[in-house]
């Protein structure tokens, strides 16, 4: 399984019991993209609703190994689409944003949208974002690690 698909698994695990968590997930055409029926594929607006009355929470989980998460450029990490519907739900009061994780220094970070639209406004050069820029606008997000796995302390969120 891909470390980013780890990271999304121990972020579920560390959701409290007392709030509601919903993934969403993007259909996909897979890899024989020829011979598929399917002519497209939807793409999800964020991964993850969170819900702890009254507060609904809307985000987009990314892992790194490399030290930085892209959000513009030919392949970014984080996608327009995304930008945009996270921003959408920040309209309606939800509290929305991305929740980072660099795994060289096992640091994770959360986001919020305005915050990450300030960010890439002001600095209209940059094509990526660094843990400095993630450390420096964003929440750092404890953990505490088990035998392989992490559990995060989601209560920075709440």
């Amino acid at each position: 399984m891909n470390e980013g698909k780890v990271f999304e698994q121990d972020f579920k695990k560390s959701v409290p019991e007392d709030v509601y968590y919903l993934r969403l997930h993007d259909s996909s055409i897979g890899f024989d993209i020829e011979n598929s029926t399917q002519r497209f594929a939807l793409k999800s607006p964020y991964d993850v609703i969170l819900f702890r009355y009254p507060v609904m929470y809307c985000l987009e989980l990314k892992s790194t190994k490399s030290g930085r998460v892209s959000f513009a450029g030919t392949q970014p990490m984080i996608r327009d689409h995304q930008i945009r519907e996270l921003i959408k739900a920040a309209q309606y009061q939800c509290r929305s944003g991305f929740v980072i994780n660099f795994r060289d220094t096992d640091h994770t970070y959360y986001i919020p949208i305005s915050a990450f639209s300030a960010f890439t406004h002001e600095r209209t050069e940059k094509k990526s974002m660094n843990e400095a820029d993630a450390r420096g606008i964003g929440v750092w997000i404890p953990h505490r690690k088990l035998k392989v796995h992490y559990r995060y302390d989601l209560s920075v969120l709440f």
